[in-house]
């Protein structure tokens, strides 16, 4: 075989090209017998063909980030569409490993995204790592004023970088900003609410032309992507760590379960609405949850050098560093002043890191919590979207920032989501993040 492909003189990109047609063609004969059109069969060929990336359960394996990092054969389309729906399933699946907790298991709809993030290079950026740190404020006043209790956040912290006092939520509630920051979702009725219910959406449910998923429901159908999905597809890894929760991975309630009960192998101060990967299906069904939703105090192993710090980390504290809990029962610091501490612990180690001091980028944004609760709990939830937008404020650390400077501008969870996109070069391509406004070019000048 060798010395007939040598024969006909193919180069690799021929060889390429007619392997990619030979698997499309294979795919659309696949597509008549199974029902699907053939644009939901090339994007799910797209998907295959992205690189394999092996997940580690502990430190974070070296990554493509100390060499050029080689590009999934992904096409770019000239117009963004909304993801293809899915086939639908005759049954349902289990979403987590066989040794979870039955209470932490989800009821997956699908098994395949229908569609795939493209990952073609919108610019050059320098940028290669990006943290993520989701807090929450009663008042921008309360997190930036003269009165604050965050010493650290503004004595230590905002002098390094550059201050977006324009930043506002989407409402009054914490968990559909945070929903936004990764996959570009507008609130409904339920995540308003903070999912006091882990809903599915109907079965029918899918994006509109603008990328978003219609209706109620808490979590995503599969055809709503995030950044976790488009950074797993560029070749690199994304993580979540989230505070006090334990050893398993991707801990969540079982589908349409209350959200406000107790986990088995979580902590009680663990906040599941704190946690925004568990609610979508494009990382849940594949594994992606269960390998890179881990817990806190997996970061300081994945800082100790930049092959094993992931291209993106979202961070997020317990309950009761949450600026609607007034006490926590162990006494604690809790409300904005645990936040503060959290920051003090957490930020340093950042900071030092060899991939933040090389080319790193971090953001510390904070949603609205408006209302106060005596005591924190797993899943507490807060008070709904009444309030409308609130200023809150956001803070951009780099050394692509101008130190000390304050940006008036507005911008909300959803411009997190495009700037993020921008600083990793990836397709602006998630809901309503592609029409956001980048801040990249007003606090991060550099990049």
């Amino acid at each position: 075989m060798s010395s007939w492909l040598r024969s006909i003189r193919l180069s690799r990109l021929q060889l390429a090209m007619v392997a990619t047609l030979s698997a499309l063609a294979t795919a659309l004969i696949i597509a008549g017998a199974l029902g699907r059109t053939p644009a939901q069969t090339a994007a799910l060929a797209a998907l295959r063909t992205r690189p394999t990336v092996i997940h580690a359960a502990g430190p974070e394996p070296a990554r493509q980030d100390a060499a050029p990092a080689p590009q999934p054969t992904v096409q770019p389309t000239p117009t963004p569409a909304a993801p293809a729906p899915a086939a639908p399933q005759s049954s349902p699946t289990q979403s987590q490993p066989t040794t979870t907790a039955a209470a932490t298991q989800t009821t997956a709809t699908s098994t395949t995204p229908s569609s795939t993030p493209t990952t073609t290079k919108t610019k050059a950026s320098p940028v290669k790592h990006v943290f993520v740190i989701a807090l929450s404020t009663t008042s921008y006043d309360a997190a930036f004023g003269r009165g604050s209790v965050a010493r650290y956040l503004n004595d230590q912290l905002r002098p390094k970088g550059t201050l977006l006092s324009g930043y506002t939520t989407l409402g009054g509630a914490e968990l559909p900003d945070y929903l936004a920051m990764i996959g570009g979702q507008a609130p409904n009725a339920d995540t308003r609410a903070n999912c006091p219910s882990y809903d599915e959406f109907p079965s029918s449910a899918k994006p509109n032309k603008s990328g978003q998923v219609p209706g109620t429901g808490c979590i995503y159908p599969n055809t709503a992507l995030t950044i976790g999905d488009q950074v797993t597809a560029s070749g690199h890894v994304w993580k979540a760590y989230i505070d006090h929760m334990g050893a398993t991975a991707c801990v969540h309630p079982n589908s349409n379960a209350l959200d406000n009960a107790p986990l088995p192998g979580a902590g009680s101060d663990y906040d599941t609405r704190h946690n925004p990967f568990i609610y979508f299906h494009s990382l849940l069904d594949l594994g992606d949850c269960a390998s890179d939703d881990v817990t806190l105090t997996k970061l300081p192993a994945a800082l100790s050098s930049s092959a094993k710090t992931s291209r993106y980390a979202f961070i997020a504290p317990g309950a009761c560093e949450d600026a609607s809990q007034a006490t926590c029962p162990d006494g604690d610091a809790a409300g904005l002043a645990g936040e503060d501490a959290f920051l003090k612990t957490w930020v340093p180690k950042i900071l030092h890191s060899p991939a933040y001091k090389k080319n790193g980028v971090l953001i510390i944004a904070f949603a609205h919590a408006a209302a106060t609760s005596p005591t924190a709990g797993a899943g507490a939830t807060g008070s709904t979207d009444s309030a409308g937008p609130v200023r809150t404020g956001a803070l951009i650390i780099s050394r692509y920032a101008h130190a000390g400077k304050t940006v008036a501008k507005a911008y909300n969870p959803y411009s997190i989501l495009r700037s993020v996109e921008d600083l990793l070069g990836l397709q602006p391509l998630l809901a309503h993040a592609k029409a956001a406004k980048s801040f990249v070019a007003a606090a991060l000048p550099g990049a």
